[in-house]
C-alpha cells in the first residue's frame, strides 16, 4: 500500500482534493495524511470522509514537536508551513504508517499516470529527491535549489530517519523566503543531501514531478497512449503558480518559464486539471485574504487581460 503525506489550509484545499481524487482515479490501496494548517481545511476534510484520508490538525503535530512551535513565534506564515515538512514525516515515521516508504507531494501535485512507476524507481534508495530539471533559458532560477521540495520519497531504515532529522534542524534554524547562499525555505538544503547521505538517488523519469520550469526543452506529445514528455507517460505534474483569473479562466504563467502552452500541454495537461479544480472551487472556494470584494474583481480583470495576450489562459469549461 502507498502512502503519501501532504499539508495545506483552506486556500489550497481545492488542489488538495484534486490531487487525492487523482490517486483515487489512478487505481491502488493508499493512505493520504494531510496536515491541515488551519482549522477550516481540518473540518472540511474531517467531516468528509473521503477514502484513505487521515486529516491531522496541526496541533497534533506542534505537541509532538515542541520545537516546531517554538519556531512558529517571529515567523512569516510561509516560512513557517515550509518548517512543518520534515516533522511531519518524522512524526509519520515514528507512528507507523504501514508501509515501507512515503512521499511527500505538495497540494499542486497531480498524478496522469501510474502511481506504482514511481515506486518501482525509488526502491533502491532510502532518499529520492527530484531535480528541477532547469533548462538553460531557466537555470537562473537554479538560486532557488537543485531539487524541488514539492515532491521526496523515503524508505522507514536508519538513513532517511538521518537524513529527516537532519533537515528538520535546518529548518528549525530558518526557513526563510530569502535567498541566500545556503538556504531557501525548506528547499535549498536539499543541495547538500547528495554529498551528506550516500543513499540518496535523484529522480530520473521525465513524467515524474515534471513543471513548467522544465517543459520549455522537453517534447511534450498527447495521442492514444496518453500523455508523453520524452516519449515517456506523464506520471505527474506540479502545477506551480497556477492561478485563477476569472469568469472561469485559469492562468498558467507558462509565460514565466518560456513555455508555449501547445495543443499537447493545453489539452492533454491544463484543460484536465483546471476543470476538476474549478469543480473543487465551487465546493471549497479559496479564501479572498480579506480584500475588498472590489480589489479582487479588479485584479482578476488585470490577470485575465494578461493571460489572454500572453496566450497562456485555460477555460475551465474545456
Amino acid at each position: 500500500m502507498n502512502c503519501y503525506c501532504t499539508l495545506f489550509d483552506r486556500n489550497y484545499l481545492s488542489r488538495g482534493l484534486c490531487l487525492h481524487r487523482s490517486l483515487l482515479r489512478q487505481g491502488g490501496r493508499f493512505t493520504f495524511h494531510v496536515l491541515c494548517l488551519d482549522e477550516p481545511a481540518f473540518r472540511s476534510l474531517a467531516g468528509a470522509d473521503l477514502p484513505g484520508v487521515e486529516p491531522i490538525a496541526l496541533d497534533t503535530l506542534l505537541r509532538w514537536d515542541p520545537a516546531l512551535a517554538a519556531a512558529r513565534r517571529g515567523r512569516a506564515l510561509l516560512e513557517f508551513f515550509f518548517a512543518c515538512k520534515a516533522s511531519l514525516l518524522l512524526y509519520l515515521l515514528e507512528r507507523g504508517t504501514g508501509s515501507d516508504r512515503v512521499s511527500y507531494l505538495d497540494a499542486d501535485l497531480y498524478f496522469f499516470g501510474d502511481p506504482s512507476l514511481v515506486e518501482r524507481e525509488c526502491r533502491a534508495s532510502s532518499i529520492v529527491l527530484a531535480p528541477h530539471r532547469f533548462t538553460q533559458q531557466n537555470l537562473h532560477l537554479i538560486r532557488f535549489g537543485r531539487f524541488n521540495a514539492g515532491w521526496l520519497n523515503v524508505d522507514t531504515g536508519p538513513e532517511a530517519l538521518r537524513f529527516l532529522a537532519w533537515w528538520r534542524e535546518r529548518c528549525l534554524e530558518s526557513s526563510t523566503l530569502l535567498v541566500e547562499k545556503a538556504r531557501y525555505g525548506d528547499q535549498k538544503y536539499l543541495d547538500q543531501v547528495p554529498g551528506l547521505f550516500p543513499a540518496a538517488r535523484i529522480l530520473q523519469h521525465p513524467g515524474m514531478n515534471a513543471g513548467p520550469w522544465n517543459l520549455d526543452a522537453r517534447r511534450v506529445t498527447l495521442g492514444a497512449e496518453g500523455i508523453l514528455v520524452e516519449g515517456q507517460p506523464l506520471v505527474f505534474f506540479h502545477f506551480h503558480r497556477l492561478r485563477q483569473a476569472l469568469f472561469g479562466l485559469y492562468d498558467t504563467a507558462l509565460h514565466e518559464y518560456g513555455v508555449e502552452l501547445t495543443p499537447a500541454i493545453r489539452r492533454g495537461i491544463y484543460a484536465p486539471y483546471v476543470a476538476e479544480l474549478a469543480r473543487w472551487e465551487q465546493v471549497h472556494p479559496s479564501s479572498p485574504g480579506g480584500a475588498w470584494p472590489g480589489v479582487g474583481l479588479l485584479r482578476g480583470l488585470a490577470r485575465t487581460a494578461r493571460a489572454v495576450v500572453r496566450r497562456t489562459v485555460v477555460s475551465a469549461a474545456g
